[in-house]
């Protein structure tokens, strides 16, 4: 998670003060100037999920009550110097206590993102954070823009469902991560991310379980590098 250092209360409305990142957010890197002058690689965006997938696990299982973000968006994931993901703007996070009935709050998030199931019972649980991140995964896989479409009427989660369905991964994953990774390891991916963005939050995987998931697909990623890199072979 992005670094906080305080809180400036000299403006009319306190601001709080965090750690820079240079390199601007997810969302400018996949939908932005940048996205076509130096478009993220493979490793890249896995790693970002890695690093956001920890984060939420983080927030879900290591504190005194468990947290929810409940506005995981592109926009709101911040890179360092190093590249790594942090994830940031913790407005519309709340606590809530696991398995206590009638956590009902107003829904908060960014079309596109926004877990279906919160918006028709207005519960709220850690399963919708995994919804948005599912959402996120497929961002990062497809390139596309899931508030760009949901403006339009669209809906990412349904169109990568559909067409998974009728002509595989393949069909809307984006090209330049086609050529970089292998076959598998973006499959396993994909299919991470469809088990998160089930309809019922009661199916959807615990963030422990996706970023174990997470791990073992970069463990594997890393292990064909380091093949490539030792038999000089270009990535």
């Amino acid at each position: 998670m992005v670094g906080i250092y305080g809180c400036c209360l000299e403006t009319c409305v306190p601001m709080t003060i965090h750690e820079y990142c240079p390199n601007m957010d997810l969302h400018h890197h996949l939908h932005g100037d940048l996205a076509f002058q130096k478009p993220l690689t493979w490793i890249s965006r896995l790693r970002a999920a890695v690093d956001i997938g920890y984060a939420l696990s983080y927030m879900h299982n290591a504190l005194t009550k468990l947290v929810v973000h409940r506005d995981i968006m592109s926009f709101g994931i911040l890179l360092d110097s190093s590249f790594h993901a942090r994830l940031a703007y913790f407005g519309h996070s709340v606590a809530i206590t696991p398995g206590k009935k009638d956590q009902s709050l107003p829904v908060h998030g960014t079309p596109g993102y926004v877990d279906p199931e919160y918006i028709e019972t207005q519960q709220v649980t850690e399963k919708c954070d995994v919804y948005s991140f599912g959402v996120l995964m497929l961002e990062l896989l497809t390139s596309k823009d899931p508030f760009e479409m949901a403006r339009c009427g669209q809906n990412l989660v349904q169109d990568f469902v559909s067409e998974v369905e009728r002509n595989g991964v393949k069909a809307l994953t984006d090209s330049i991560l086609m050529e970089e990774g292998k076959v598998d390891e973006i499959h396993r991916f994909a299919l991470l991310a469809i088990k998160c963005v089930v309809k019922k939050g009661e199916k959807r995987p615990s963030m422990i379980s996706v970023v174990e998931e997470l791990w073992l697909i970069q463990e594997q990623v890393n292990k064909r590098t380091a093949e490539n890199l030792f038999f000089g072979t270009q990535i």
